[in-house]
């Protein structure tokens, strides 16, 4: 029998898994140490919307309906563009069925994006918080990476 315990942290979980819980609870013991490590290698962001919102521009729009994609269907994929929504909200989650509705808006619909959303967490590039989900860490920064690779103005 295994024995697995997930700690979230705000970057992402992590899990300890053992054959006997000793192994577990030994593992837990120095998790402070490696937590406090790991703490000072991820970045925190302290981004303000405003500044969000520059980095996205010509990519993402704010509007009325919330945050809409205005780069090319074919130049991000359903994981890129759900991730770019979610950058352009952040630190807020949103709902799958928001996403969706997101998507759509956008010109960017896919009747996949659910199990988009159950590989990106998988993945560790989202966290699920409450019902809605939100980017982690390592989501933040493949966001950053793609808006470097779609160039100034999302093009």
């Amino acid at each position: 029998m295994k024995v697995r315990v997930t700690v979230n942290r705000p970057y992402g979980d992590i899990e300890f898994e053992g054959e006997t819980l000793d192994e577990v609870v030994e593992a837990l013991e120095i998790f402070p140490e490696w937590s406090a490590v790991i703490d000072r290698l991820i970045p925190t962001t302290t981004e303000t919307a405003d500044e969000t919102m520059d980095l996205l521009k010509g990519v993402v729009e704010t509007t009325s309906e919330g945050p809409q994609l205005v780069v090319a269907k074919d130049r991000v994929s359903t994981k890129e563009a759900i991730s770019l929504l979610l950058y352009a909200k952040d630190p807020d989650p949103i709902e799958p069925k928001d996403i969706g509705r997101l998507l759509s808006l956008s010109g960017h619909g896919s009747p996949g994006a659910g199990s988009r959303l159950s590989e990106m967490r998988r993945e560790g590039t989202l966290l699920k918080e409450g019902q809605g989900y939100r980017l982690s860490s390592m989501g933040k920064r493949s966001v950053e990476d793609l808006l470097q690779k779609l160039g100034p103005k999302g093009g």
